[in-house]
Parts: structure tokens; sequence; C-alpha cells
């Protein structure tokens, strides 16, 4: 669900004088470290007028487990004010907190090094742009991004590998899906919709499942993966006119040649979304596995994002 919040705490003097009275010019993060708080990472900053410190939440670590559901948050919160009481002396402050970032995560397991590259060669195949977002691909990394809202789809352990980090248990052999909602998102929230910037908010499953609803499965067709032969089987026993069934399969053709994007030269708007509805309704993805792969299916990993 939740994995990683961002928050910004503003702080009076008393914070600051505590801090430094307590610790000297020690980083914050090596006082943190010394006091056996995880999963937190936190810098001061200021404008012309307040001092703020800016803290990174990493909840699975907080958690050391990969599995955050909601009932956590209470555990979560005791942590954070610990946090705060032991570099500033006042674990209240937590009650003024504003999020700046929160993302929402789906990993499934796929255990095989190779099927996990075939997924990500697969997702390349998705159009450039959804609504306001544009796709661009990095390495083993895929986003959708906008300045206020970007979806991730990649391989977390491979991503730990390539970077030469530690990959933790709950993070191995894991294709992760992340919707990562940004401060503009956040405030805009908040101003226009009256939705309050605290974590305790945005832990909700209700979010999750509004996020990831809206992002994830907005932009990935939620079919299992065929290869064209099979594909051409599977619409031949749907209960449909021979007309659609014929225009399924040239679809799914067009999407071989290309990606998503080739068979909106082809179709008019609404005959493209008809066909992508039909394809989704009967568990069927329009993009295909390769000849090369001498593969017939792969089960859909974004249809169990959201139960």
């Amino acid at each position: 669900m939740i994995h990683t919040a961002e928050l910004s705490i503003q702080l009076d003097y008393e914070h600051i004088n505590f801090r430094k009275d307590h610790f000297g010019k020690e980083p914050i993060n090596k006082i943190l470290h010394r006091h056996m708080i995880k999963g937190v990472s936190s810098v001061e900053y200021s404008n012309n007028l307040n001092a703020f410190c800016k803290m990174v939440i990493d909840i699975p670590l907080i958690l050391n487990n990969g599995n955050v559901e909601e009932r956590d948050y209470e555990q979560v919160e005791r942590y954070i004010k610990r946090a705060l009481s032991v570099v500033y002396g006042d674990e209240q402050l937590f009650k003024n907190h504003n999020l700046s970032r929160v993302d929402y995560r789906f990993d499934i397991e796929v255990s095989d090094e190779n099927i996990r590259k075939i997924y990500f060669e697969l997702f390349r195949k998705l159009k450039k742009k959804k609504a306001h977002l544009e796709k661009k691909i990095y390495f083993t990394s895929q986003y959708h991004q906008c300045k206020s809202i970007h979806t991730i789809s990649y391989d977390k352990e491979q991503e730990r590998r390539d970077k030469k980090e530690y990959v933790e248990l709950w993070e191995r052999g894991m294709m992760r899906f992340e919707v990562c909602v940004k401060k503009d998102h956040l405030k805009y929230k908040k101003y226009k919709k009256g939705e309050l910037r605290f974590l305790k908010d945005y832990f909700k499953k209700e979010k999750y499942t509004n996020y990831m609803n809206k992002y994830i499965l907005n932009i990935f067709p939620t079919g299992d993966f065929y290869s064209y032969p099979k594909l051409e089987t599977m619409v031949a026993a749907i209960n449909l006119s021979i007309r659609e069934k014929t225009e399924m399969k040239k679809f799914a053709k067009y999407v071989s040649k290309g990606n998503l994007d080739t068979p909106t030269k082809h179709y008019s708007d609404s005959t493209y979304r008809k066909y992508l509805k039909l394809f989704n309704k009967h568990g069927i993805n329009p993009i295909t596995i390769p000849p090369k792969y001498k593969l017939d299916y792969l089960e859909s990993l974004v249809k169990l994002a959201v139960l």
C-alpha cells in the first residue's frame, strides 16, 4: 500500500536551540542513526521567515515488513514522534506536519529474472502519453509523469542491484508499480477539495485504491498476455460478432508491430476506446508476447493491484 512519505514541519527557535544544545553540529541523520532510528532521514531548511525540517519516511523499513496496511498507522506515528522527540525535544511537532509527497506501491513477486525482463519489454509498448502523463523509459524503469504525479513500473530487485544497494527481503524478485503523489497535487487537494495534508489521511486504503485505479489501472491494460496465435484462439471463443472479433485481432496486430499508440492511426478515438474496453472486459491484453520468447501466456500483474 503506502511506501514512502515526505513531511514538512515548521520549527521554532526553541527546537533548533534544543538540537544545537544537545548535539552541537552533528548532522541530524547521524543523530537518528546513533539512536537506532532507521527508516527516517531529515534535513533542515528555511525561507526568509521560518525554519522547517523535511522528513522522509521509509515505512516498510520502519515496520521491517513490506506488507504495509492501514492498521499500521499508529505504530508509524509513534516512531516519527520518537524521532522528533530525540532531535528536537518535542514529539508534538508531528501535529502540525504537512505531507509534501506520498508514494503508493503495489509489489508482485516474479521470481524468474528472465520473466521480469519480458514483462518490462511488454510494458515498453504502453502508450507514449496517457491523459497528462508522458512516458519515459530509463533502463529497467518506466515512468508516466507530469509535474504533480508520476507512476513507475520496474524490477525492484534489479533497481537495487544497479545502485549497488542492499536488497531487502520484501524486495527480492518483485515487480513494483508506484504512484508518486507530489506536493503540487497535495496542495491542490487541500485548497480545492478540502483534503488535509496529513499522513493519517493518506495512509487509508481508500486513498491507495483511488490512486491505483486512477493511474496504474488507467495506464496498463489489465488482461493477461498471450502470443498472437493464442490471442487469436482466445478472441475466436468470445461471444461477439464476427466483425468485432476480426477488429480485435487487427487491433492486436497493430500493437505487435508498434505499440498501443499504433492503432490510433487506424481508429477514431471512440472506436479505439471501445476495443480497449473489450480486451479488458475479456481479460486479454492487446500487447502480445513476441515469438522470440516462445511463450504463449503470461499472467497480468496489474489486475491484482487493487482488490
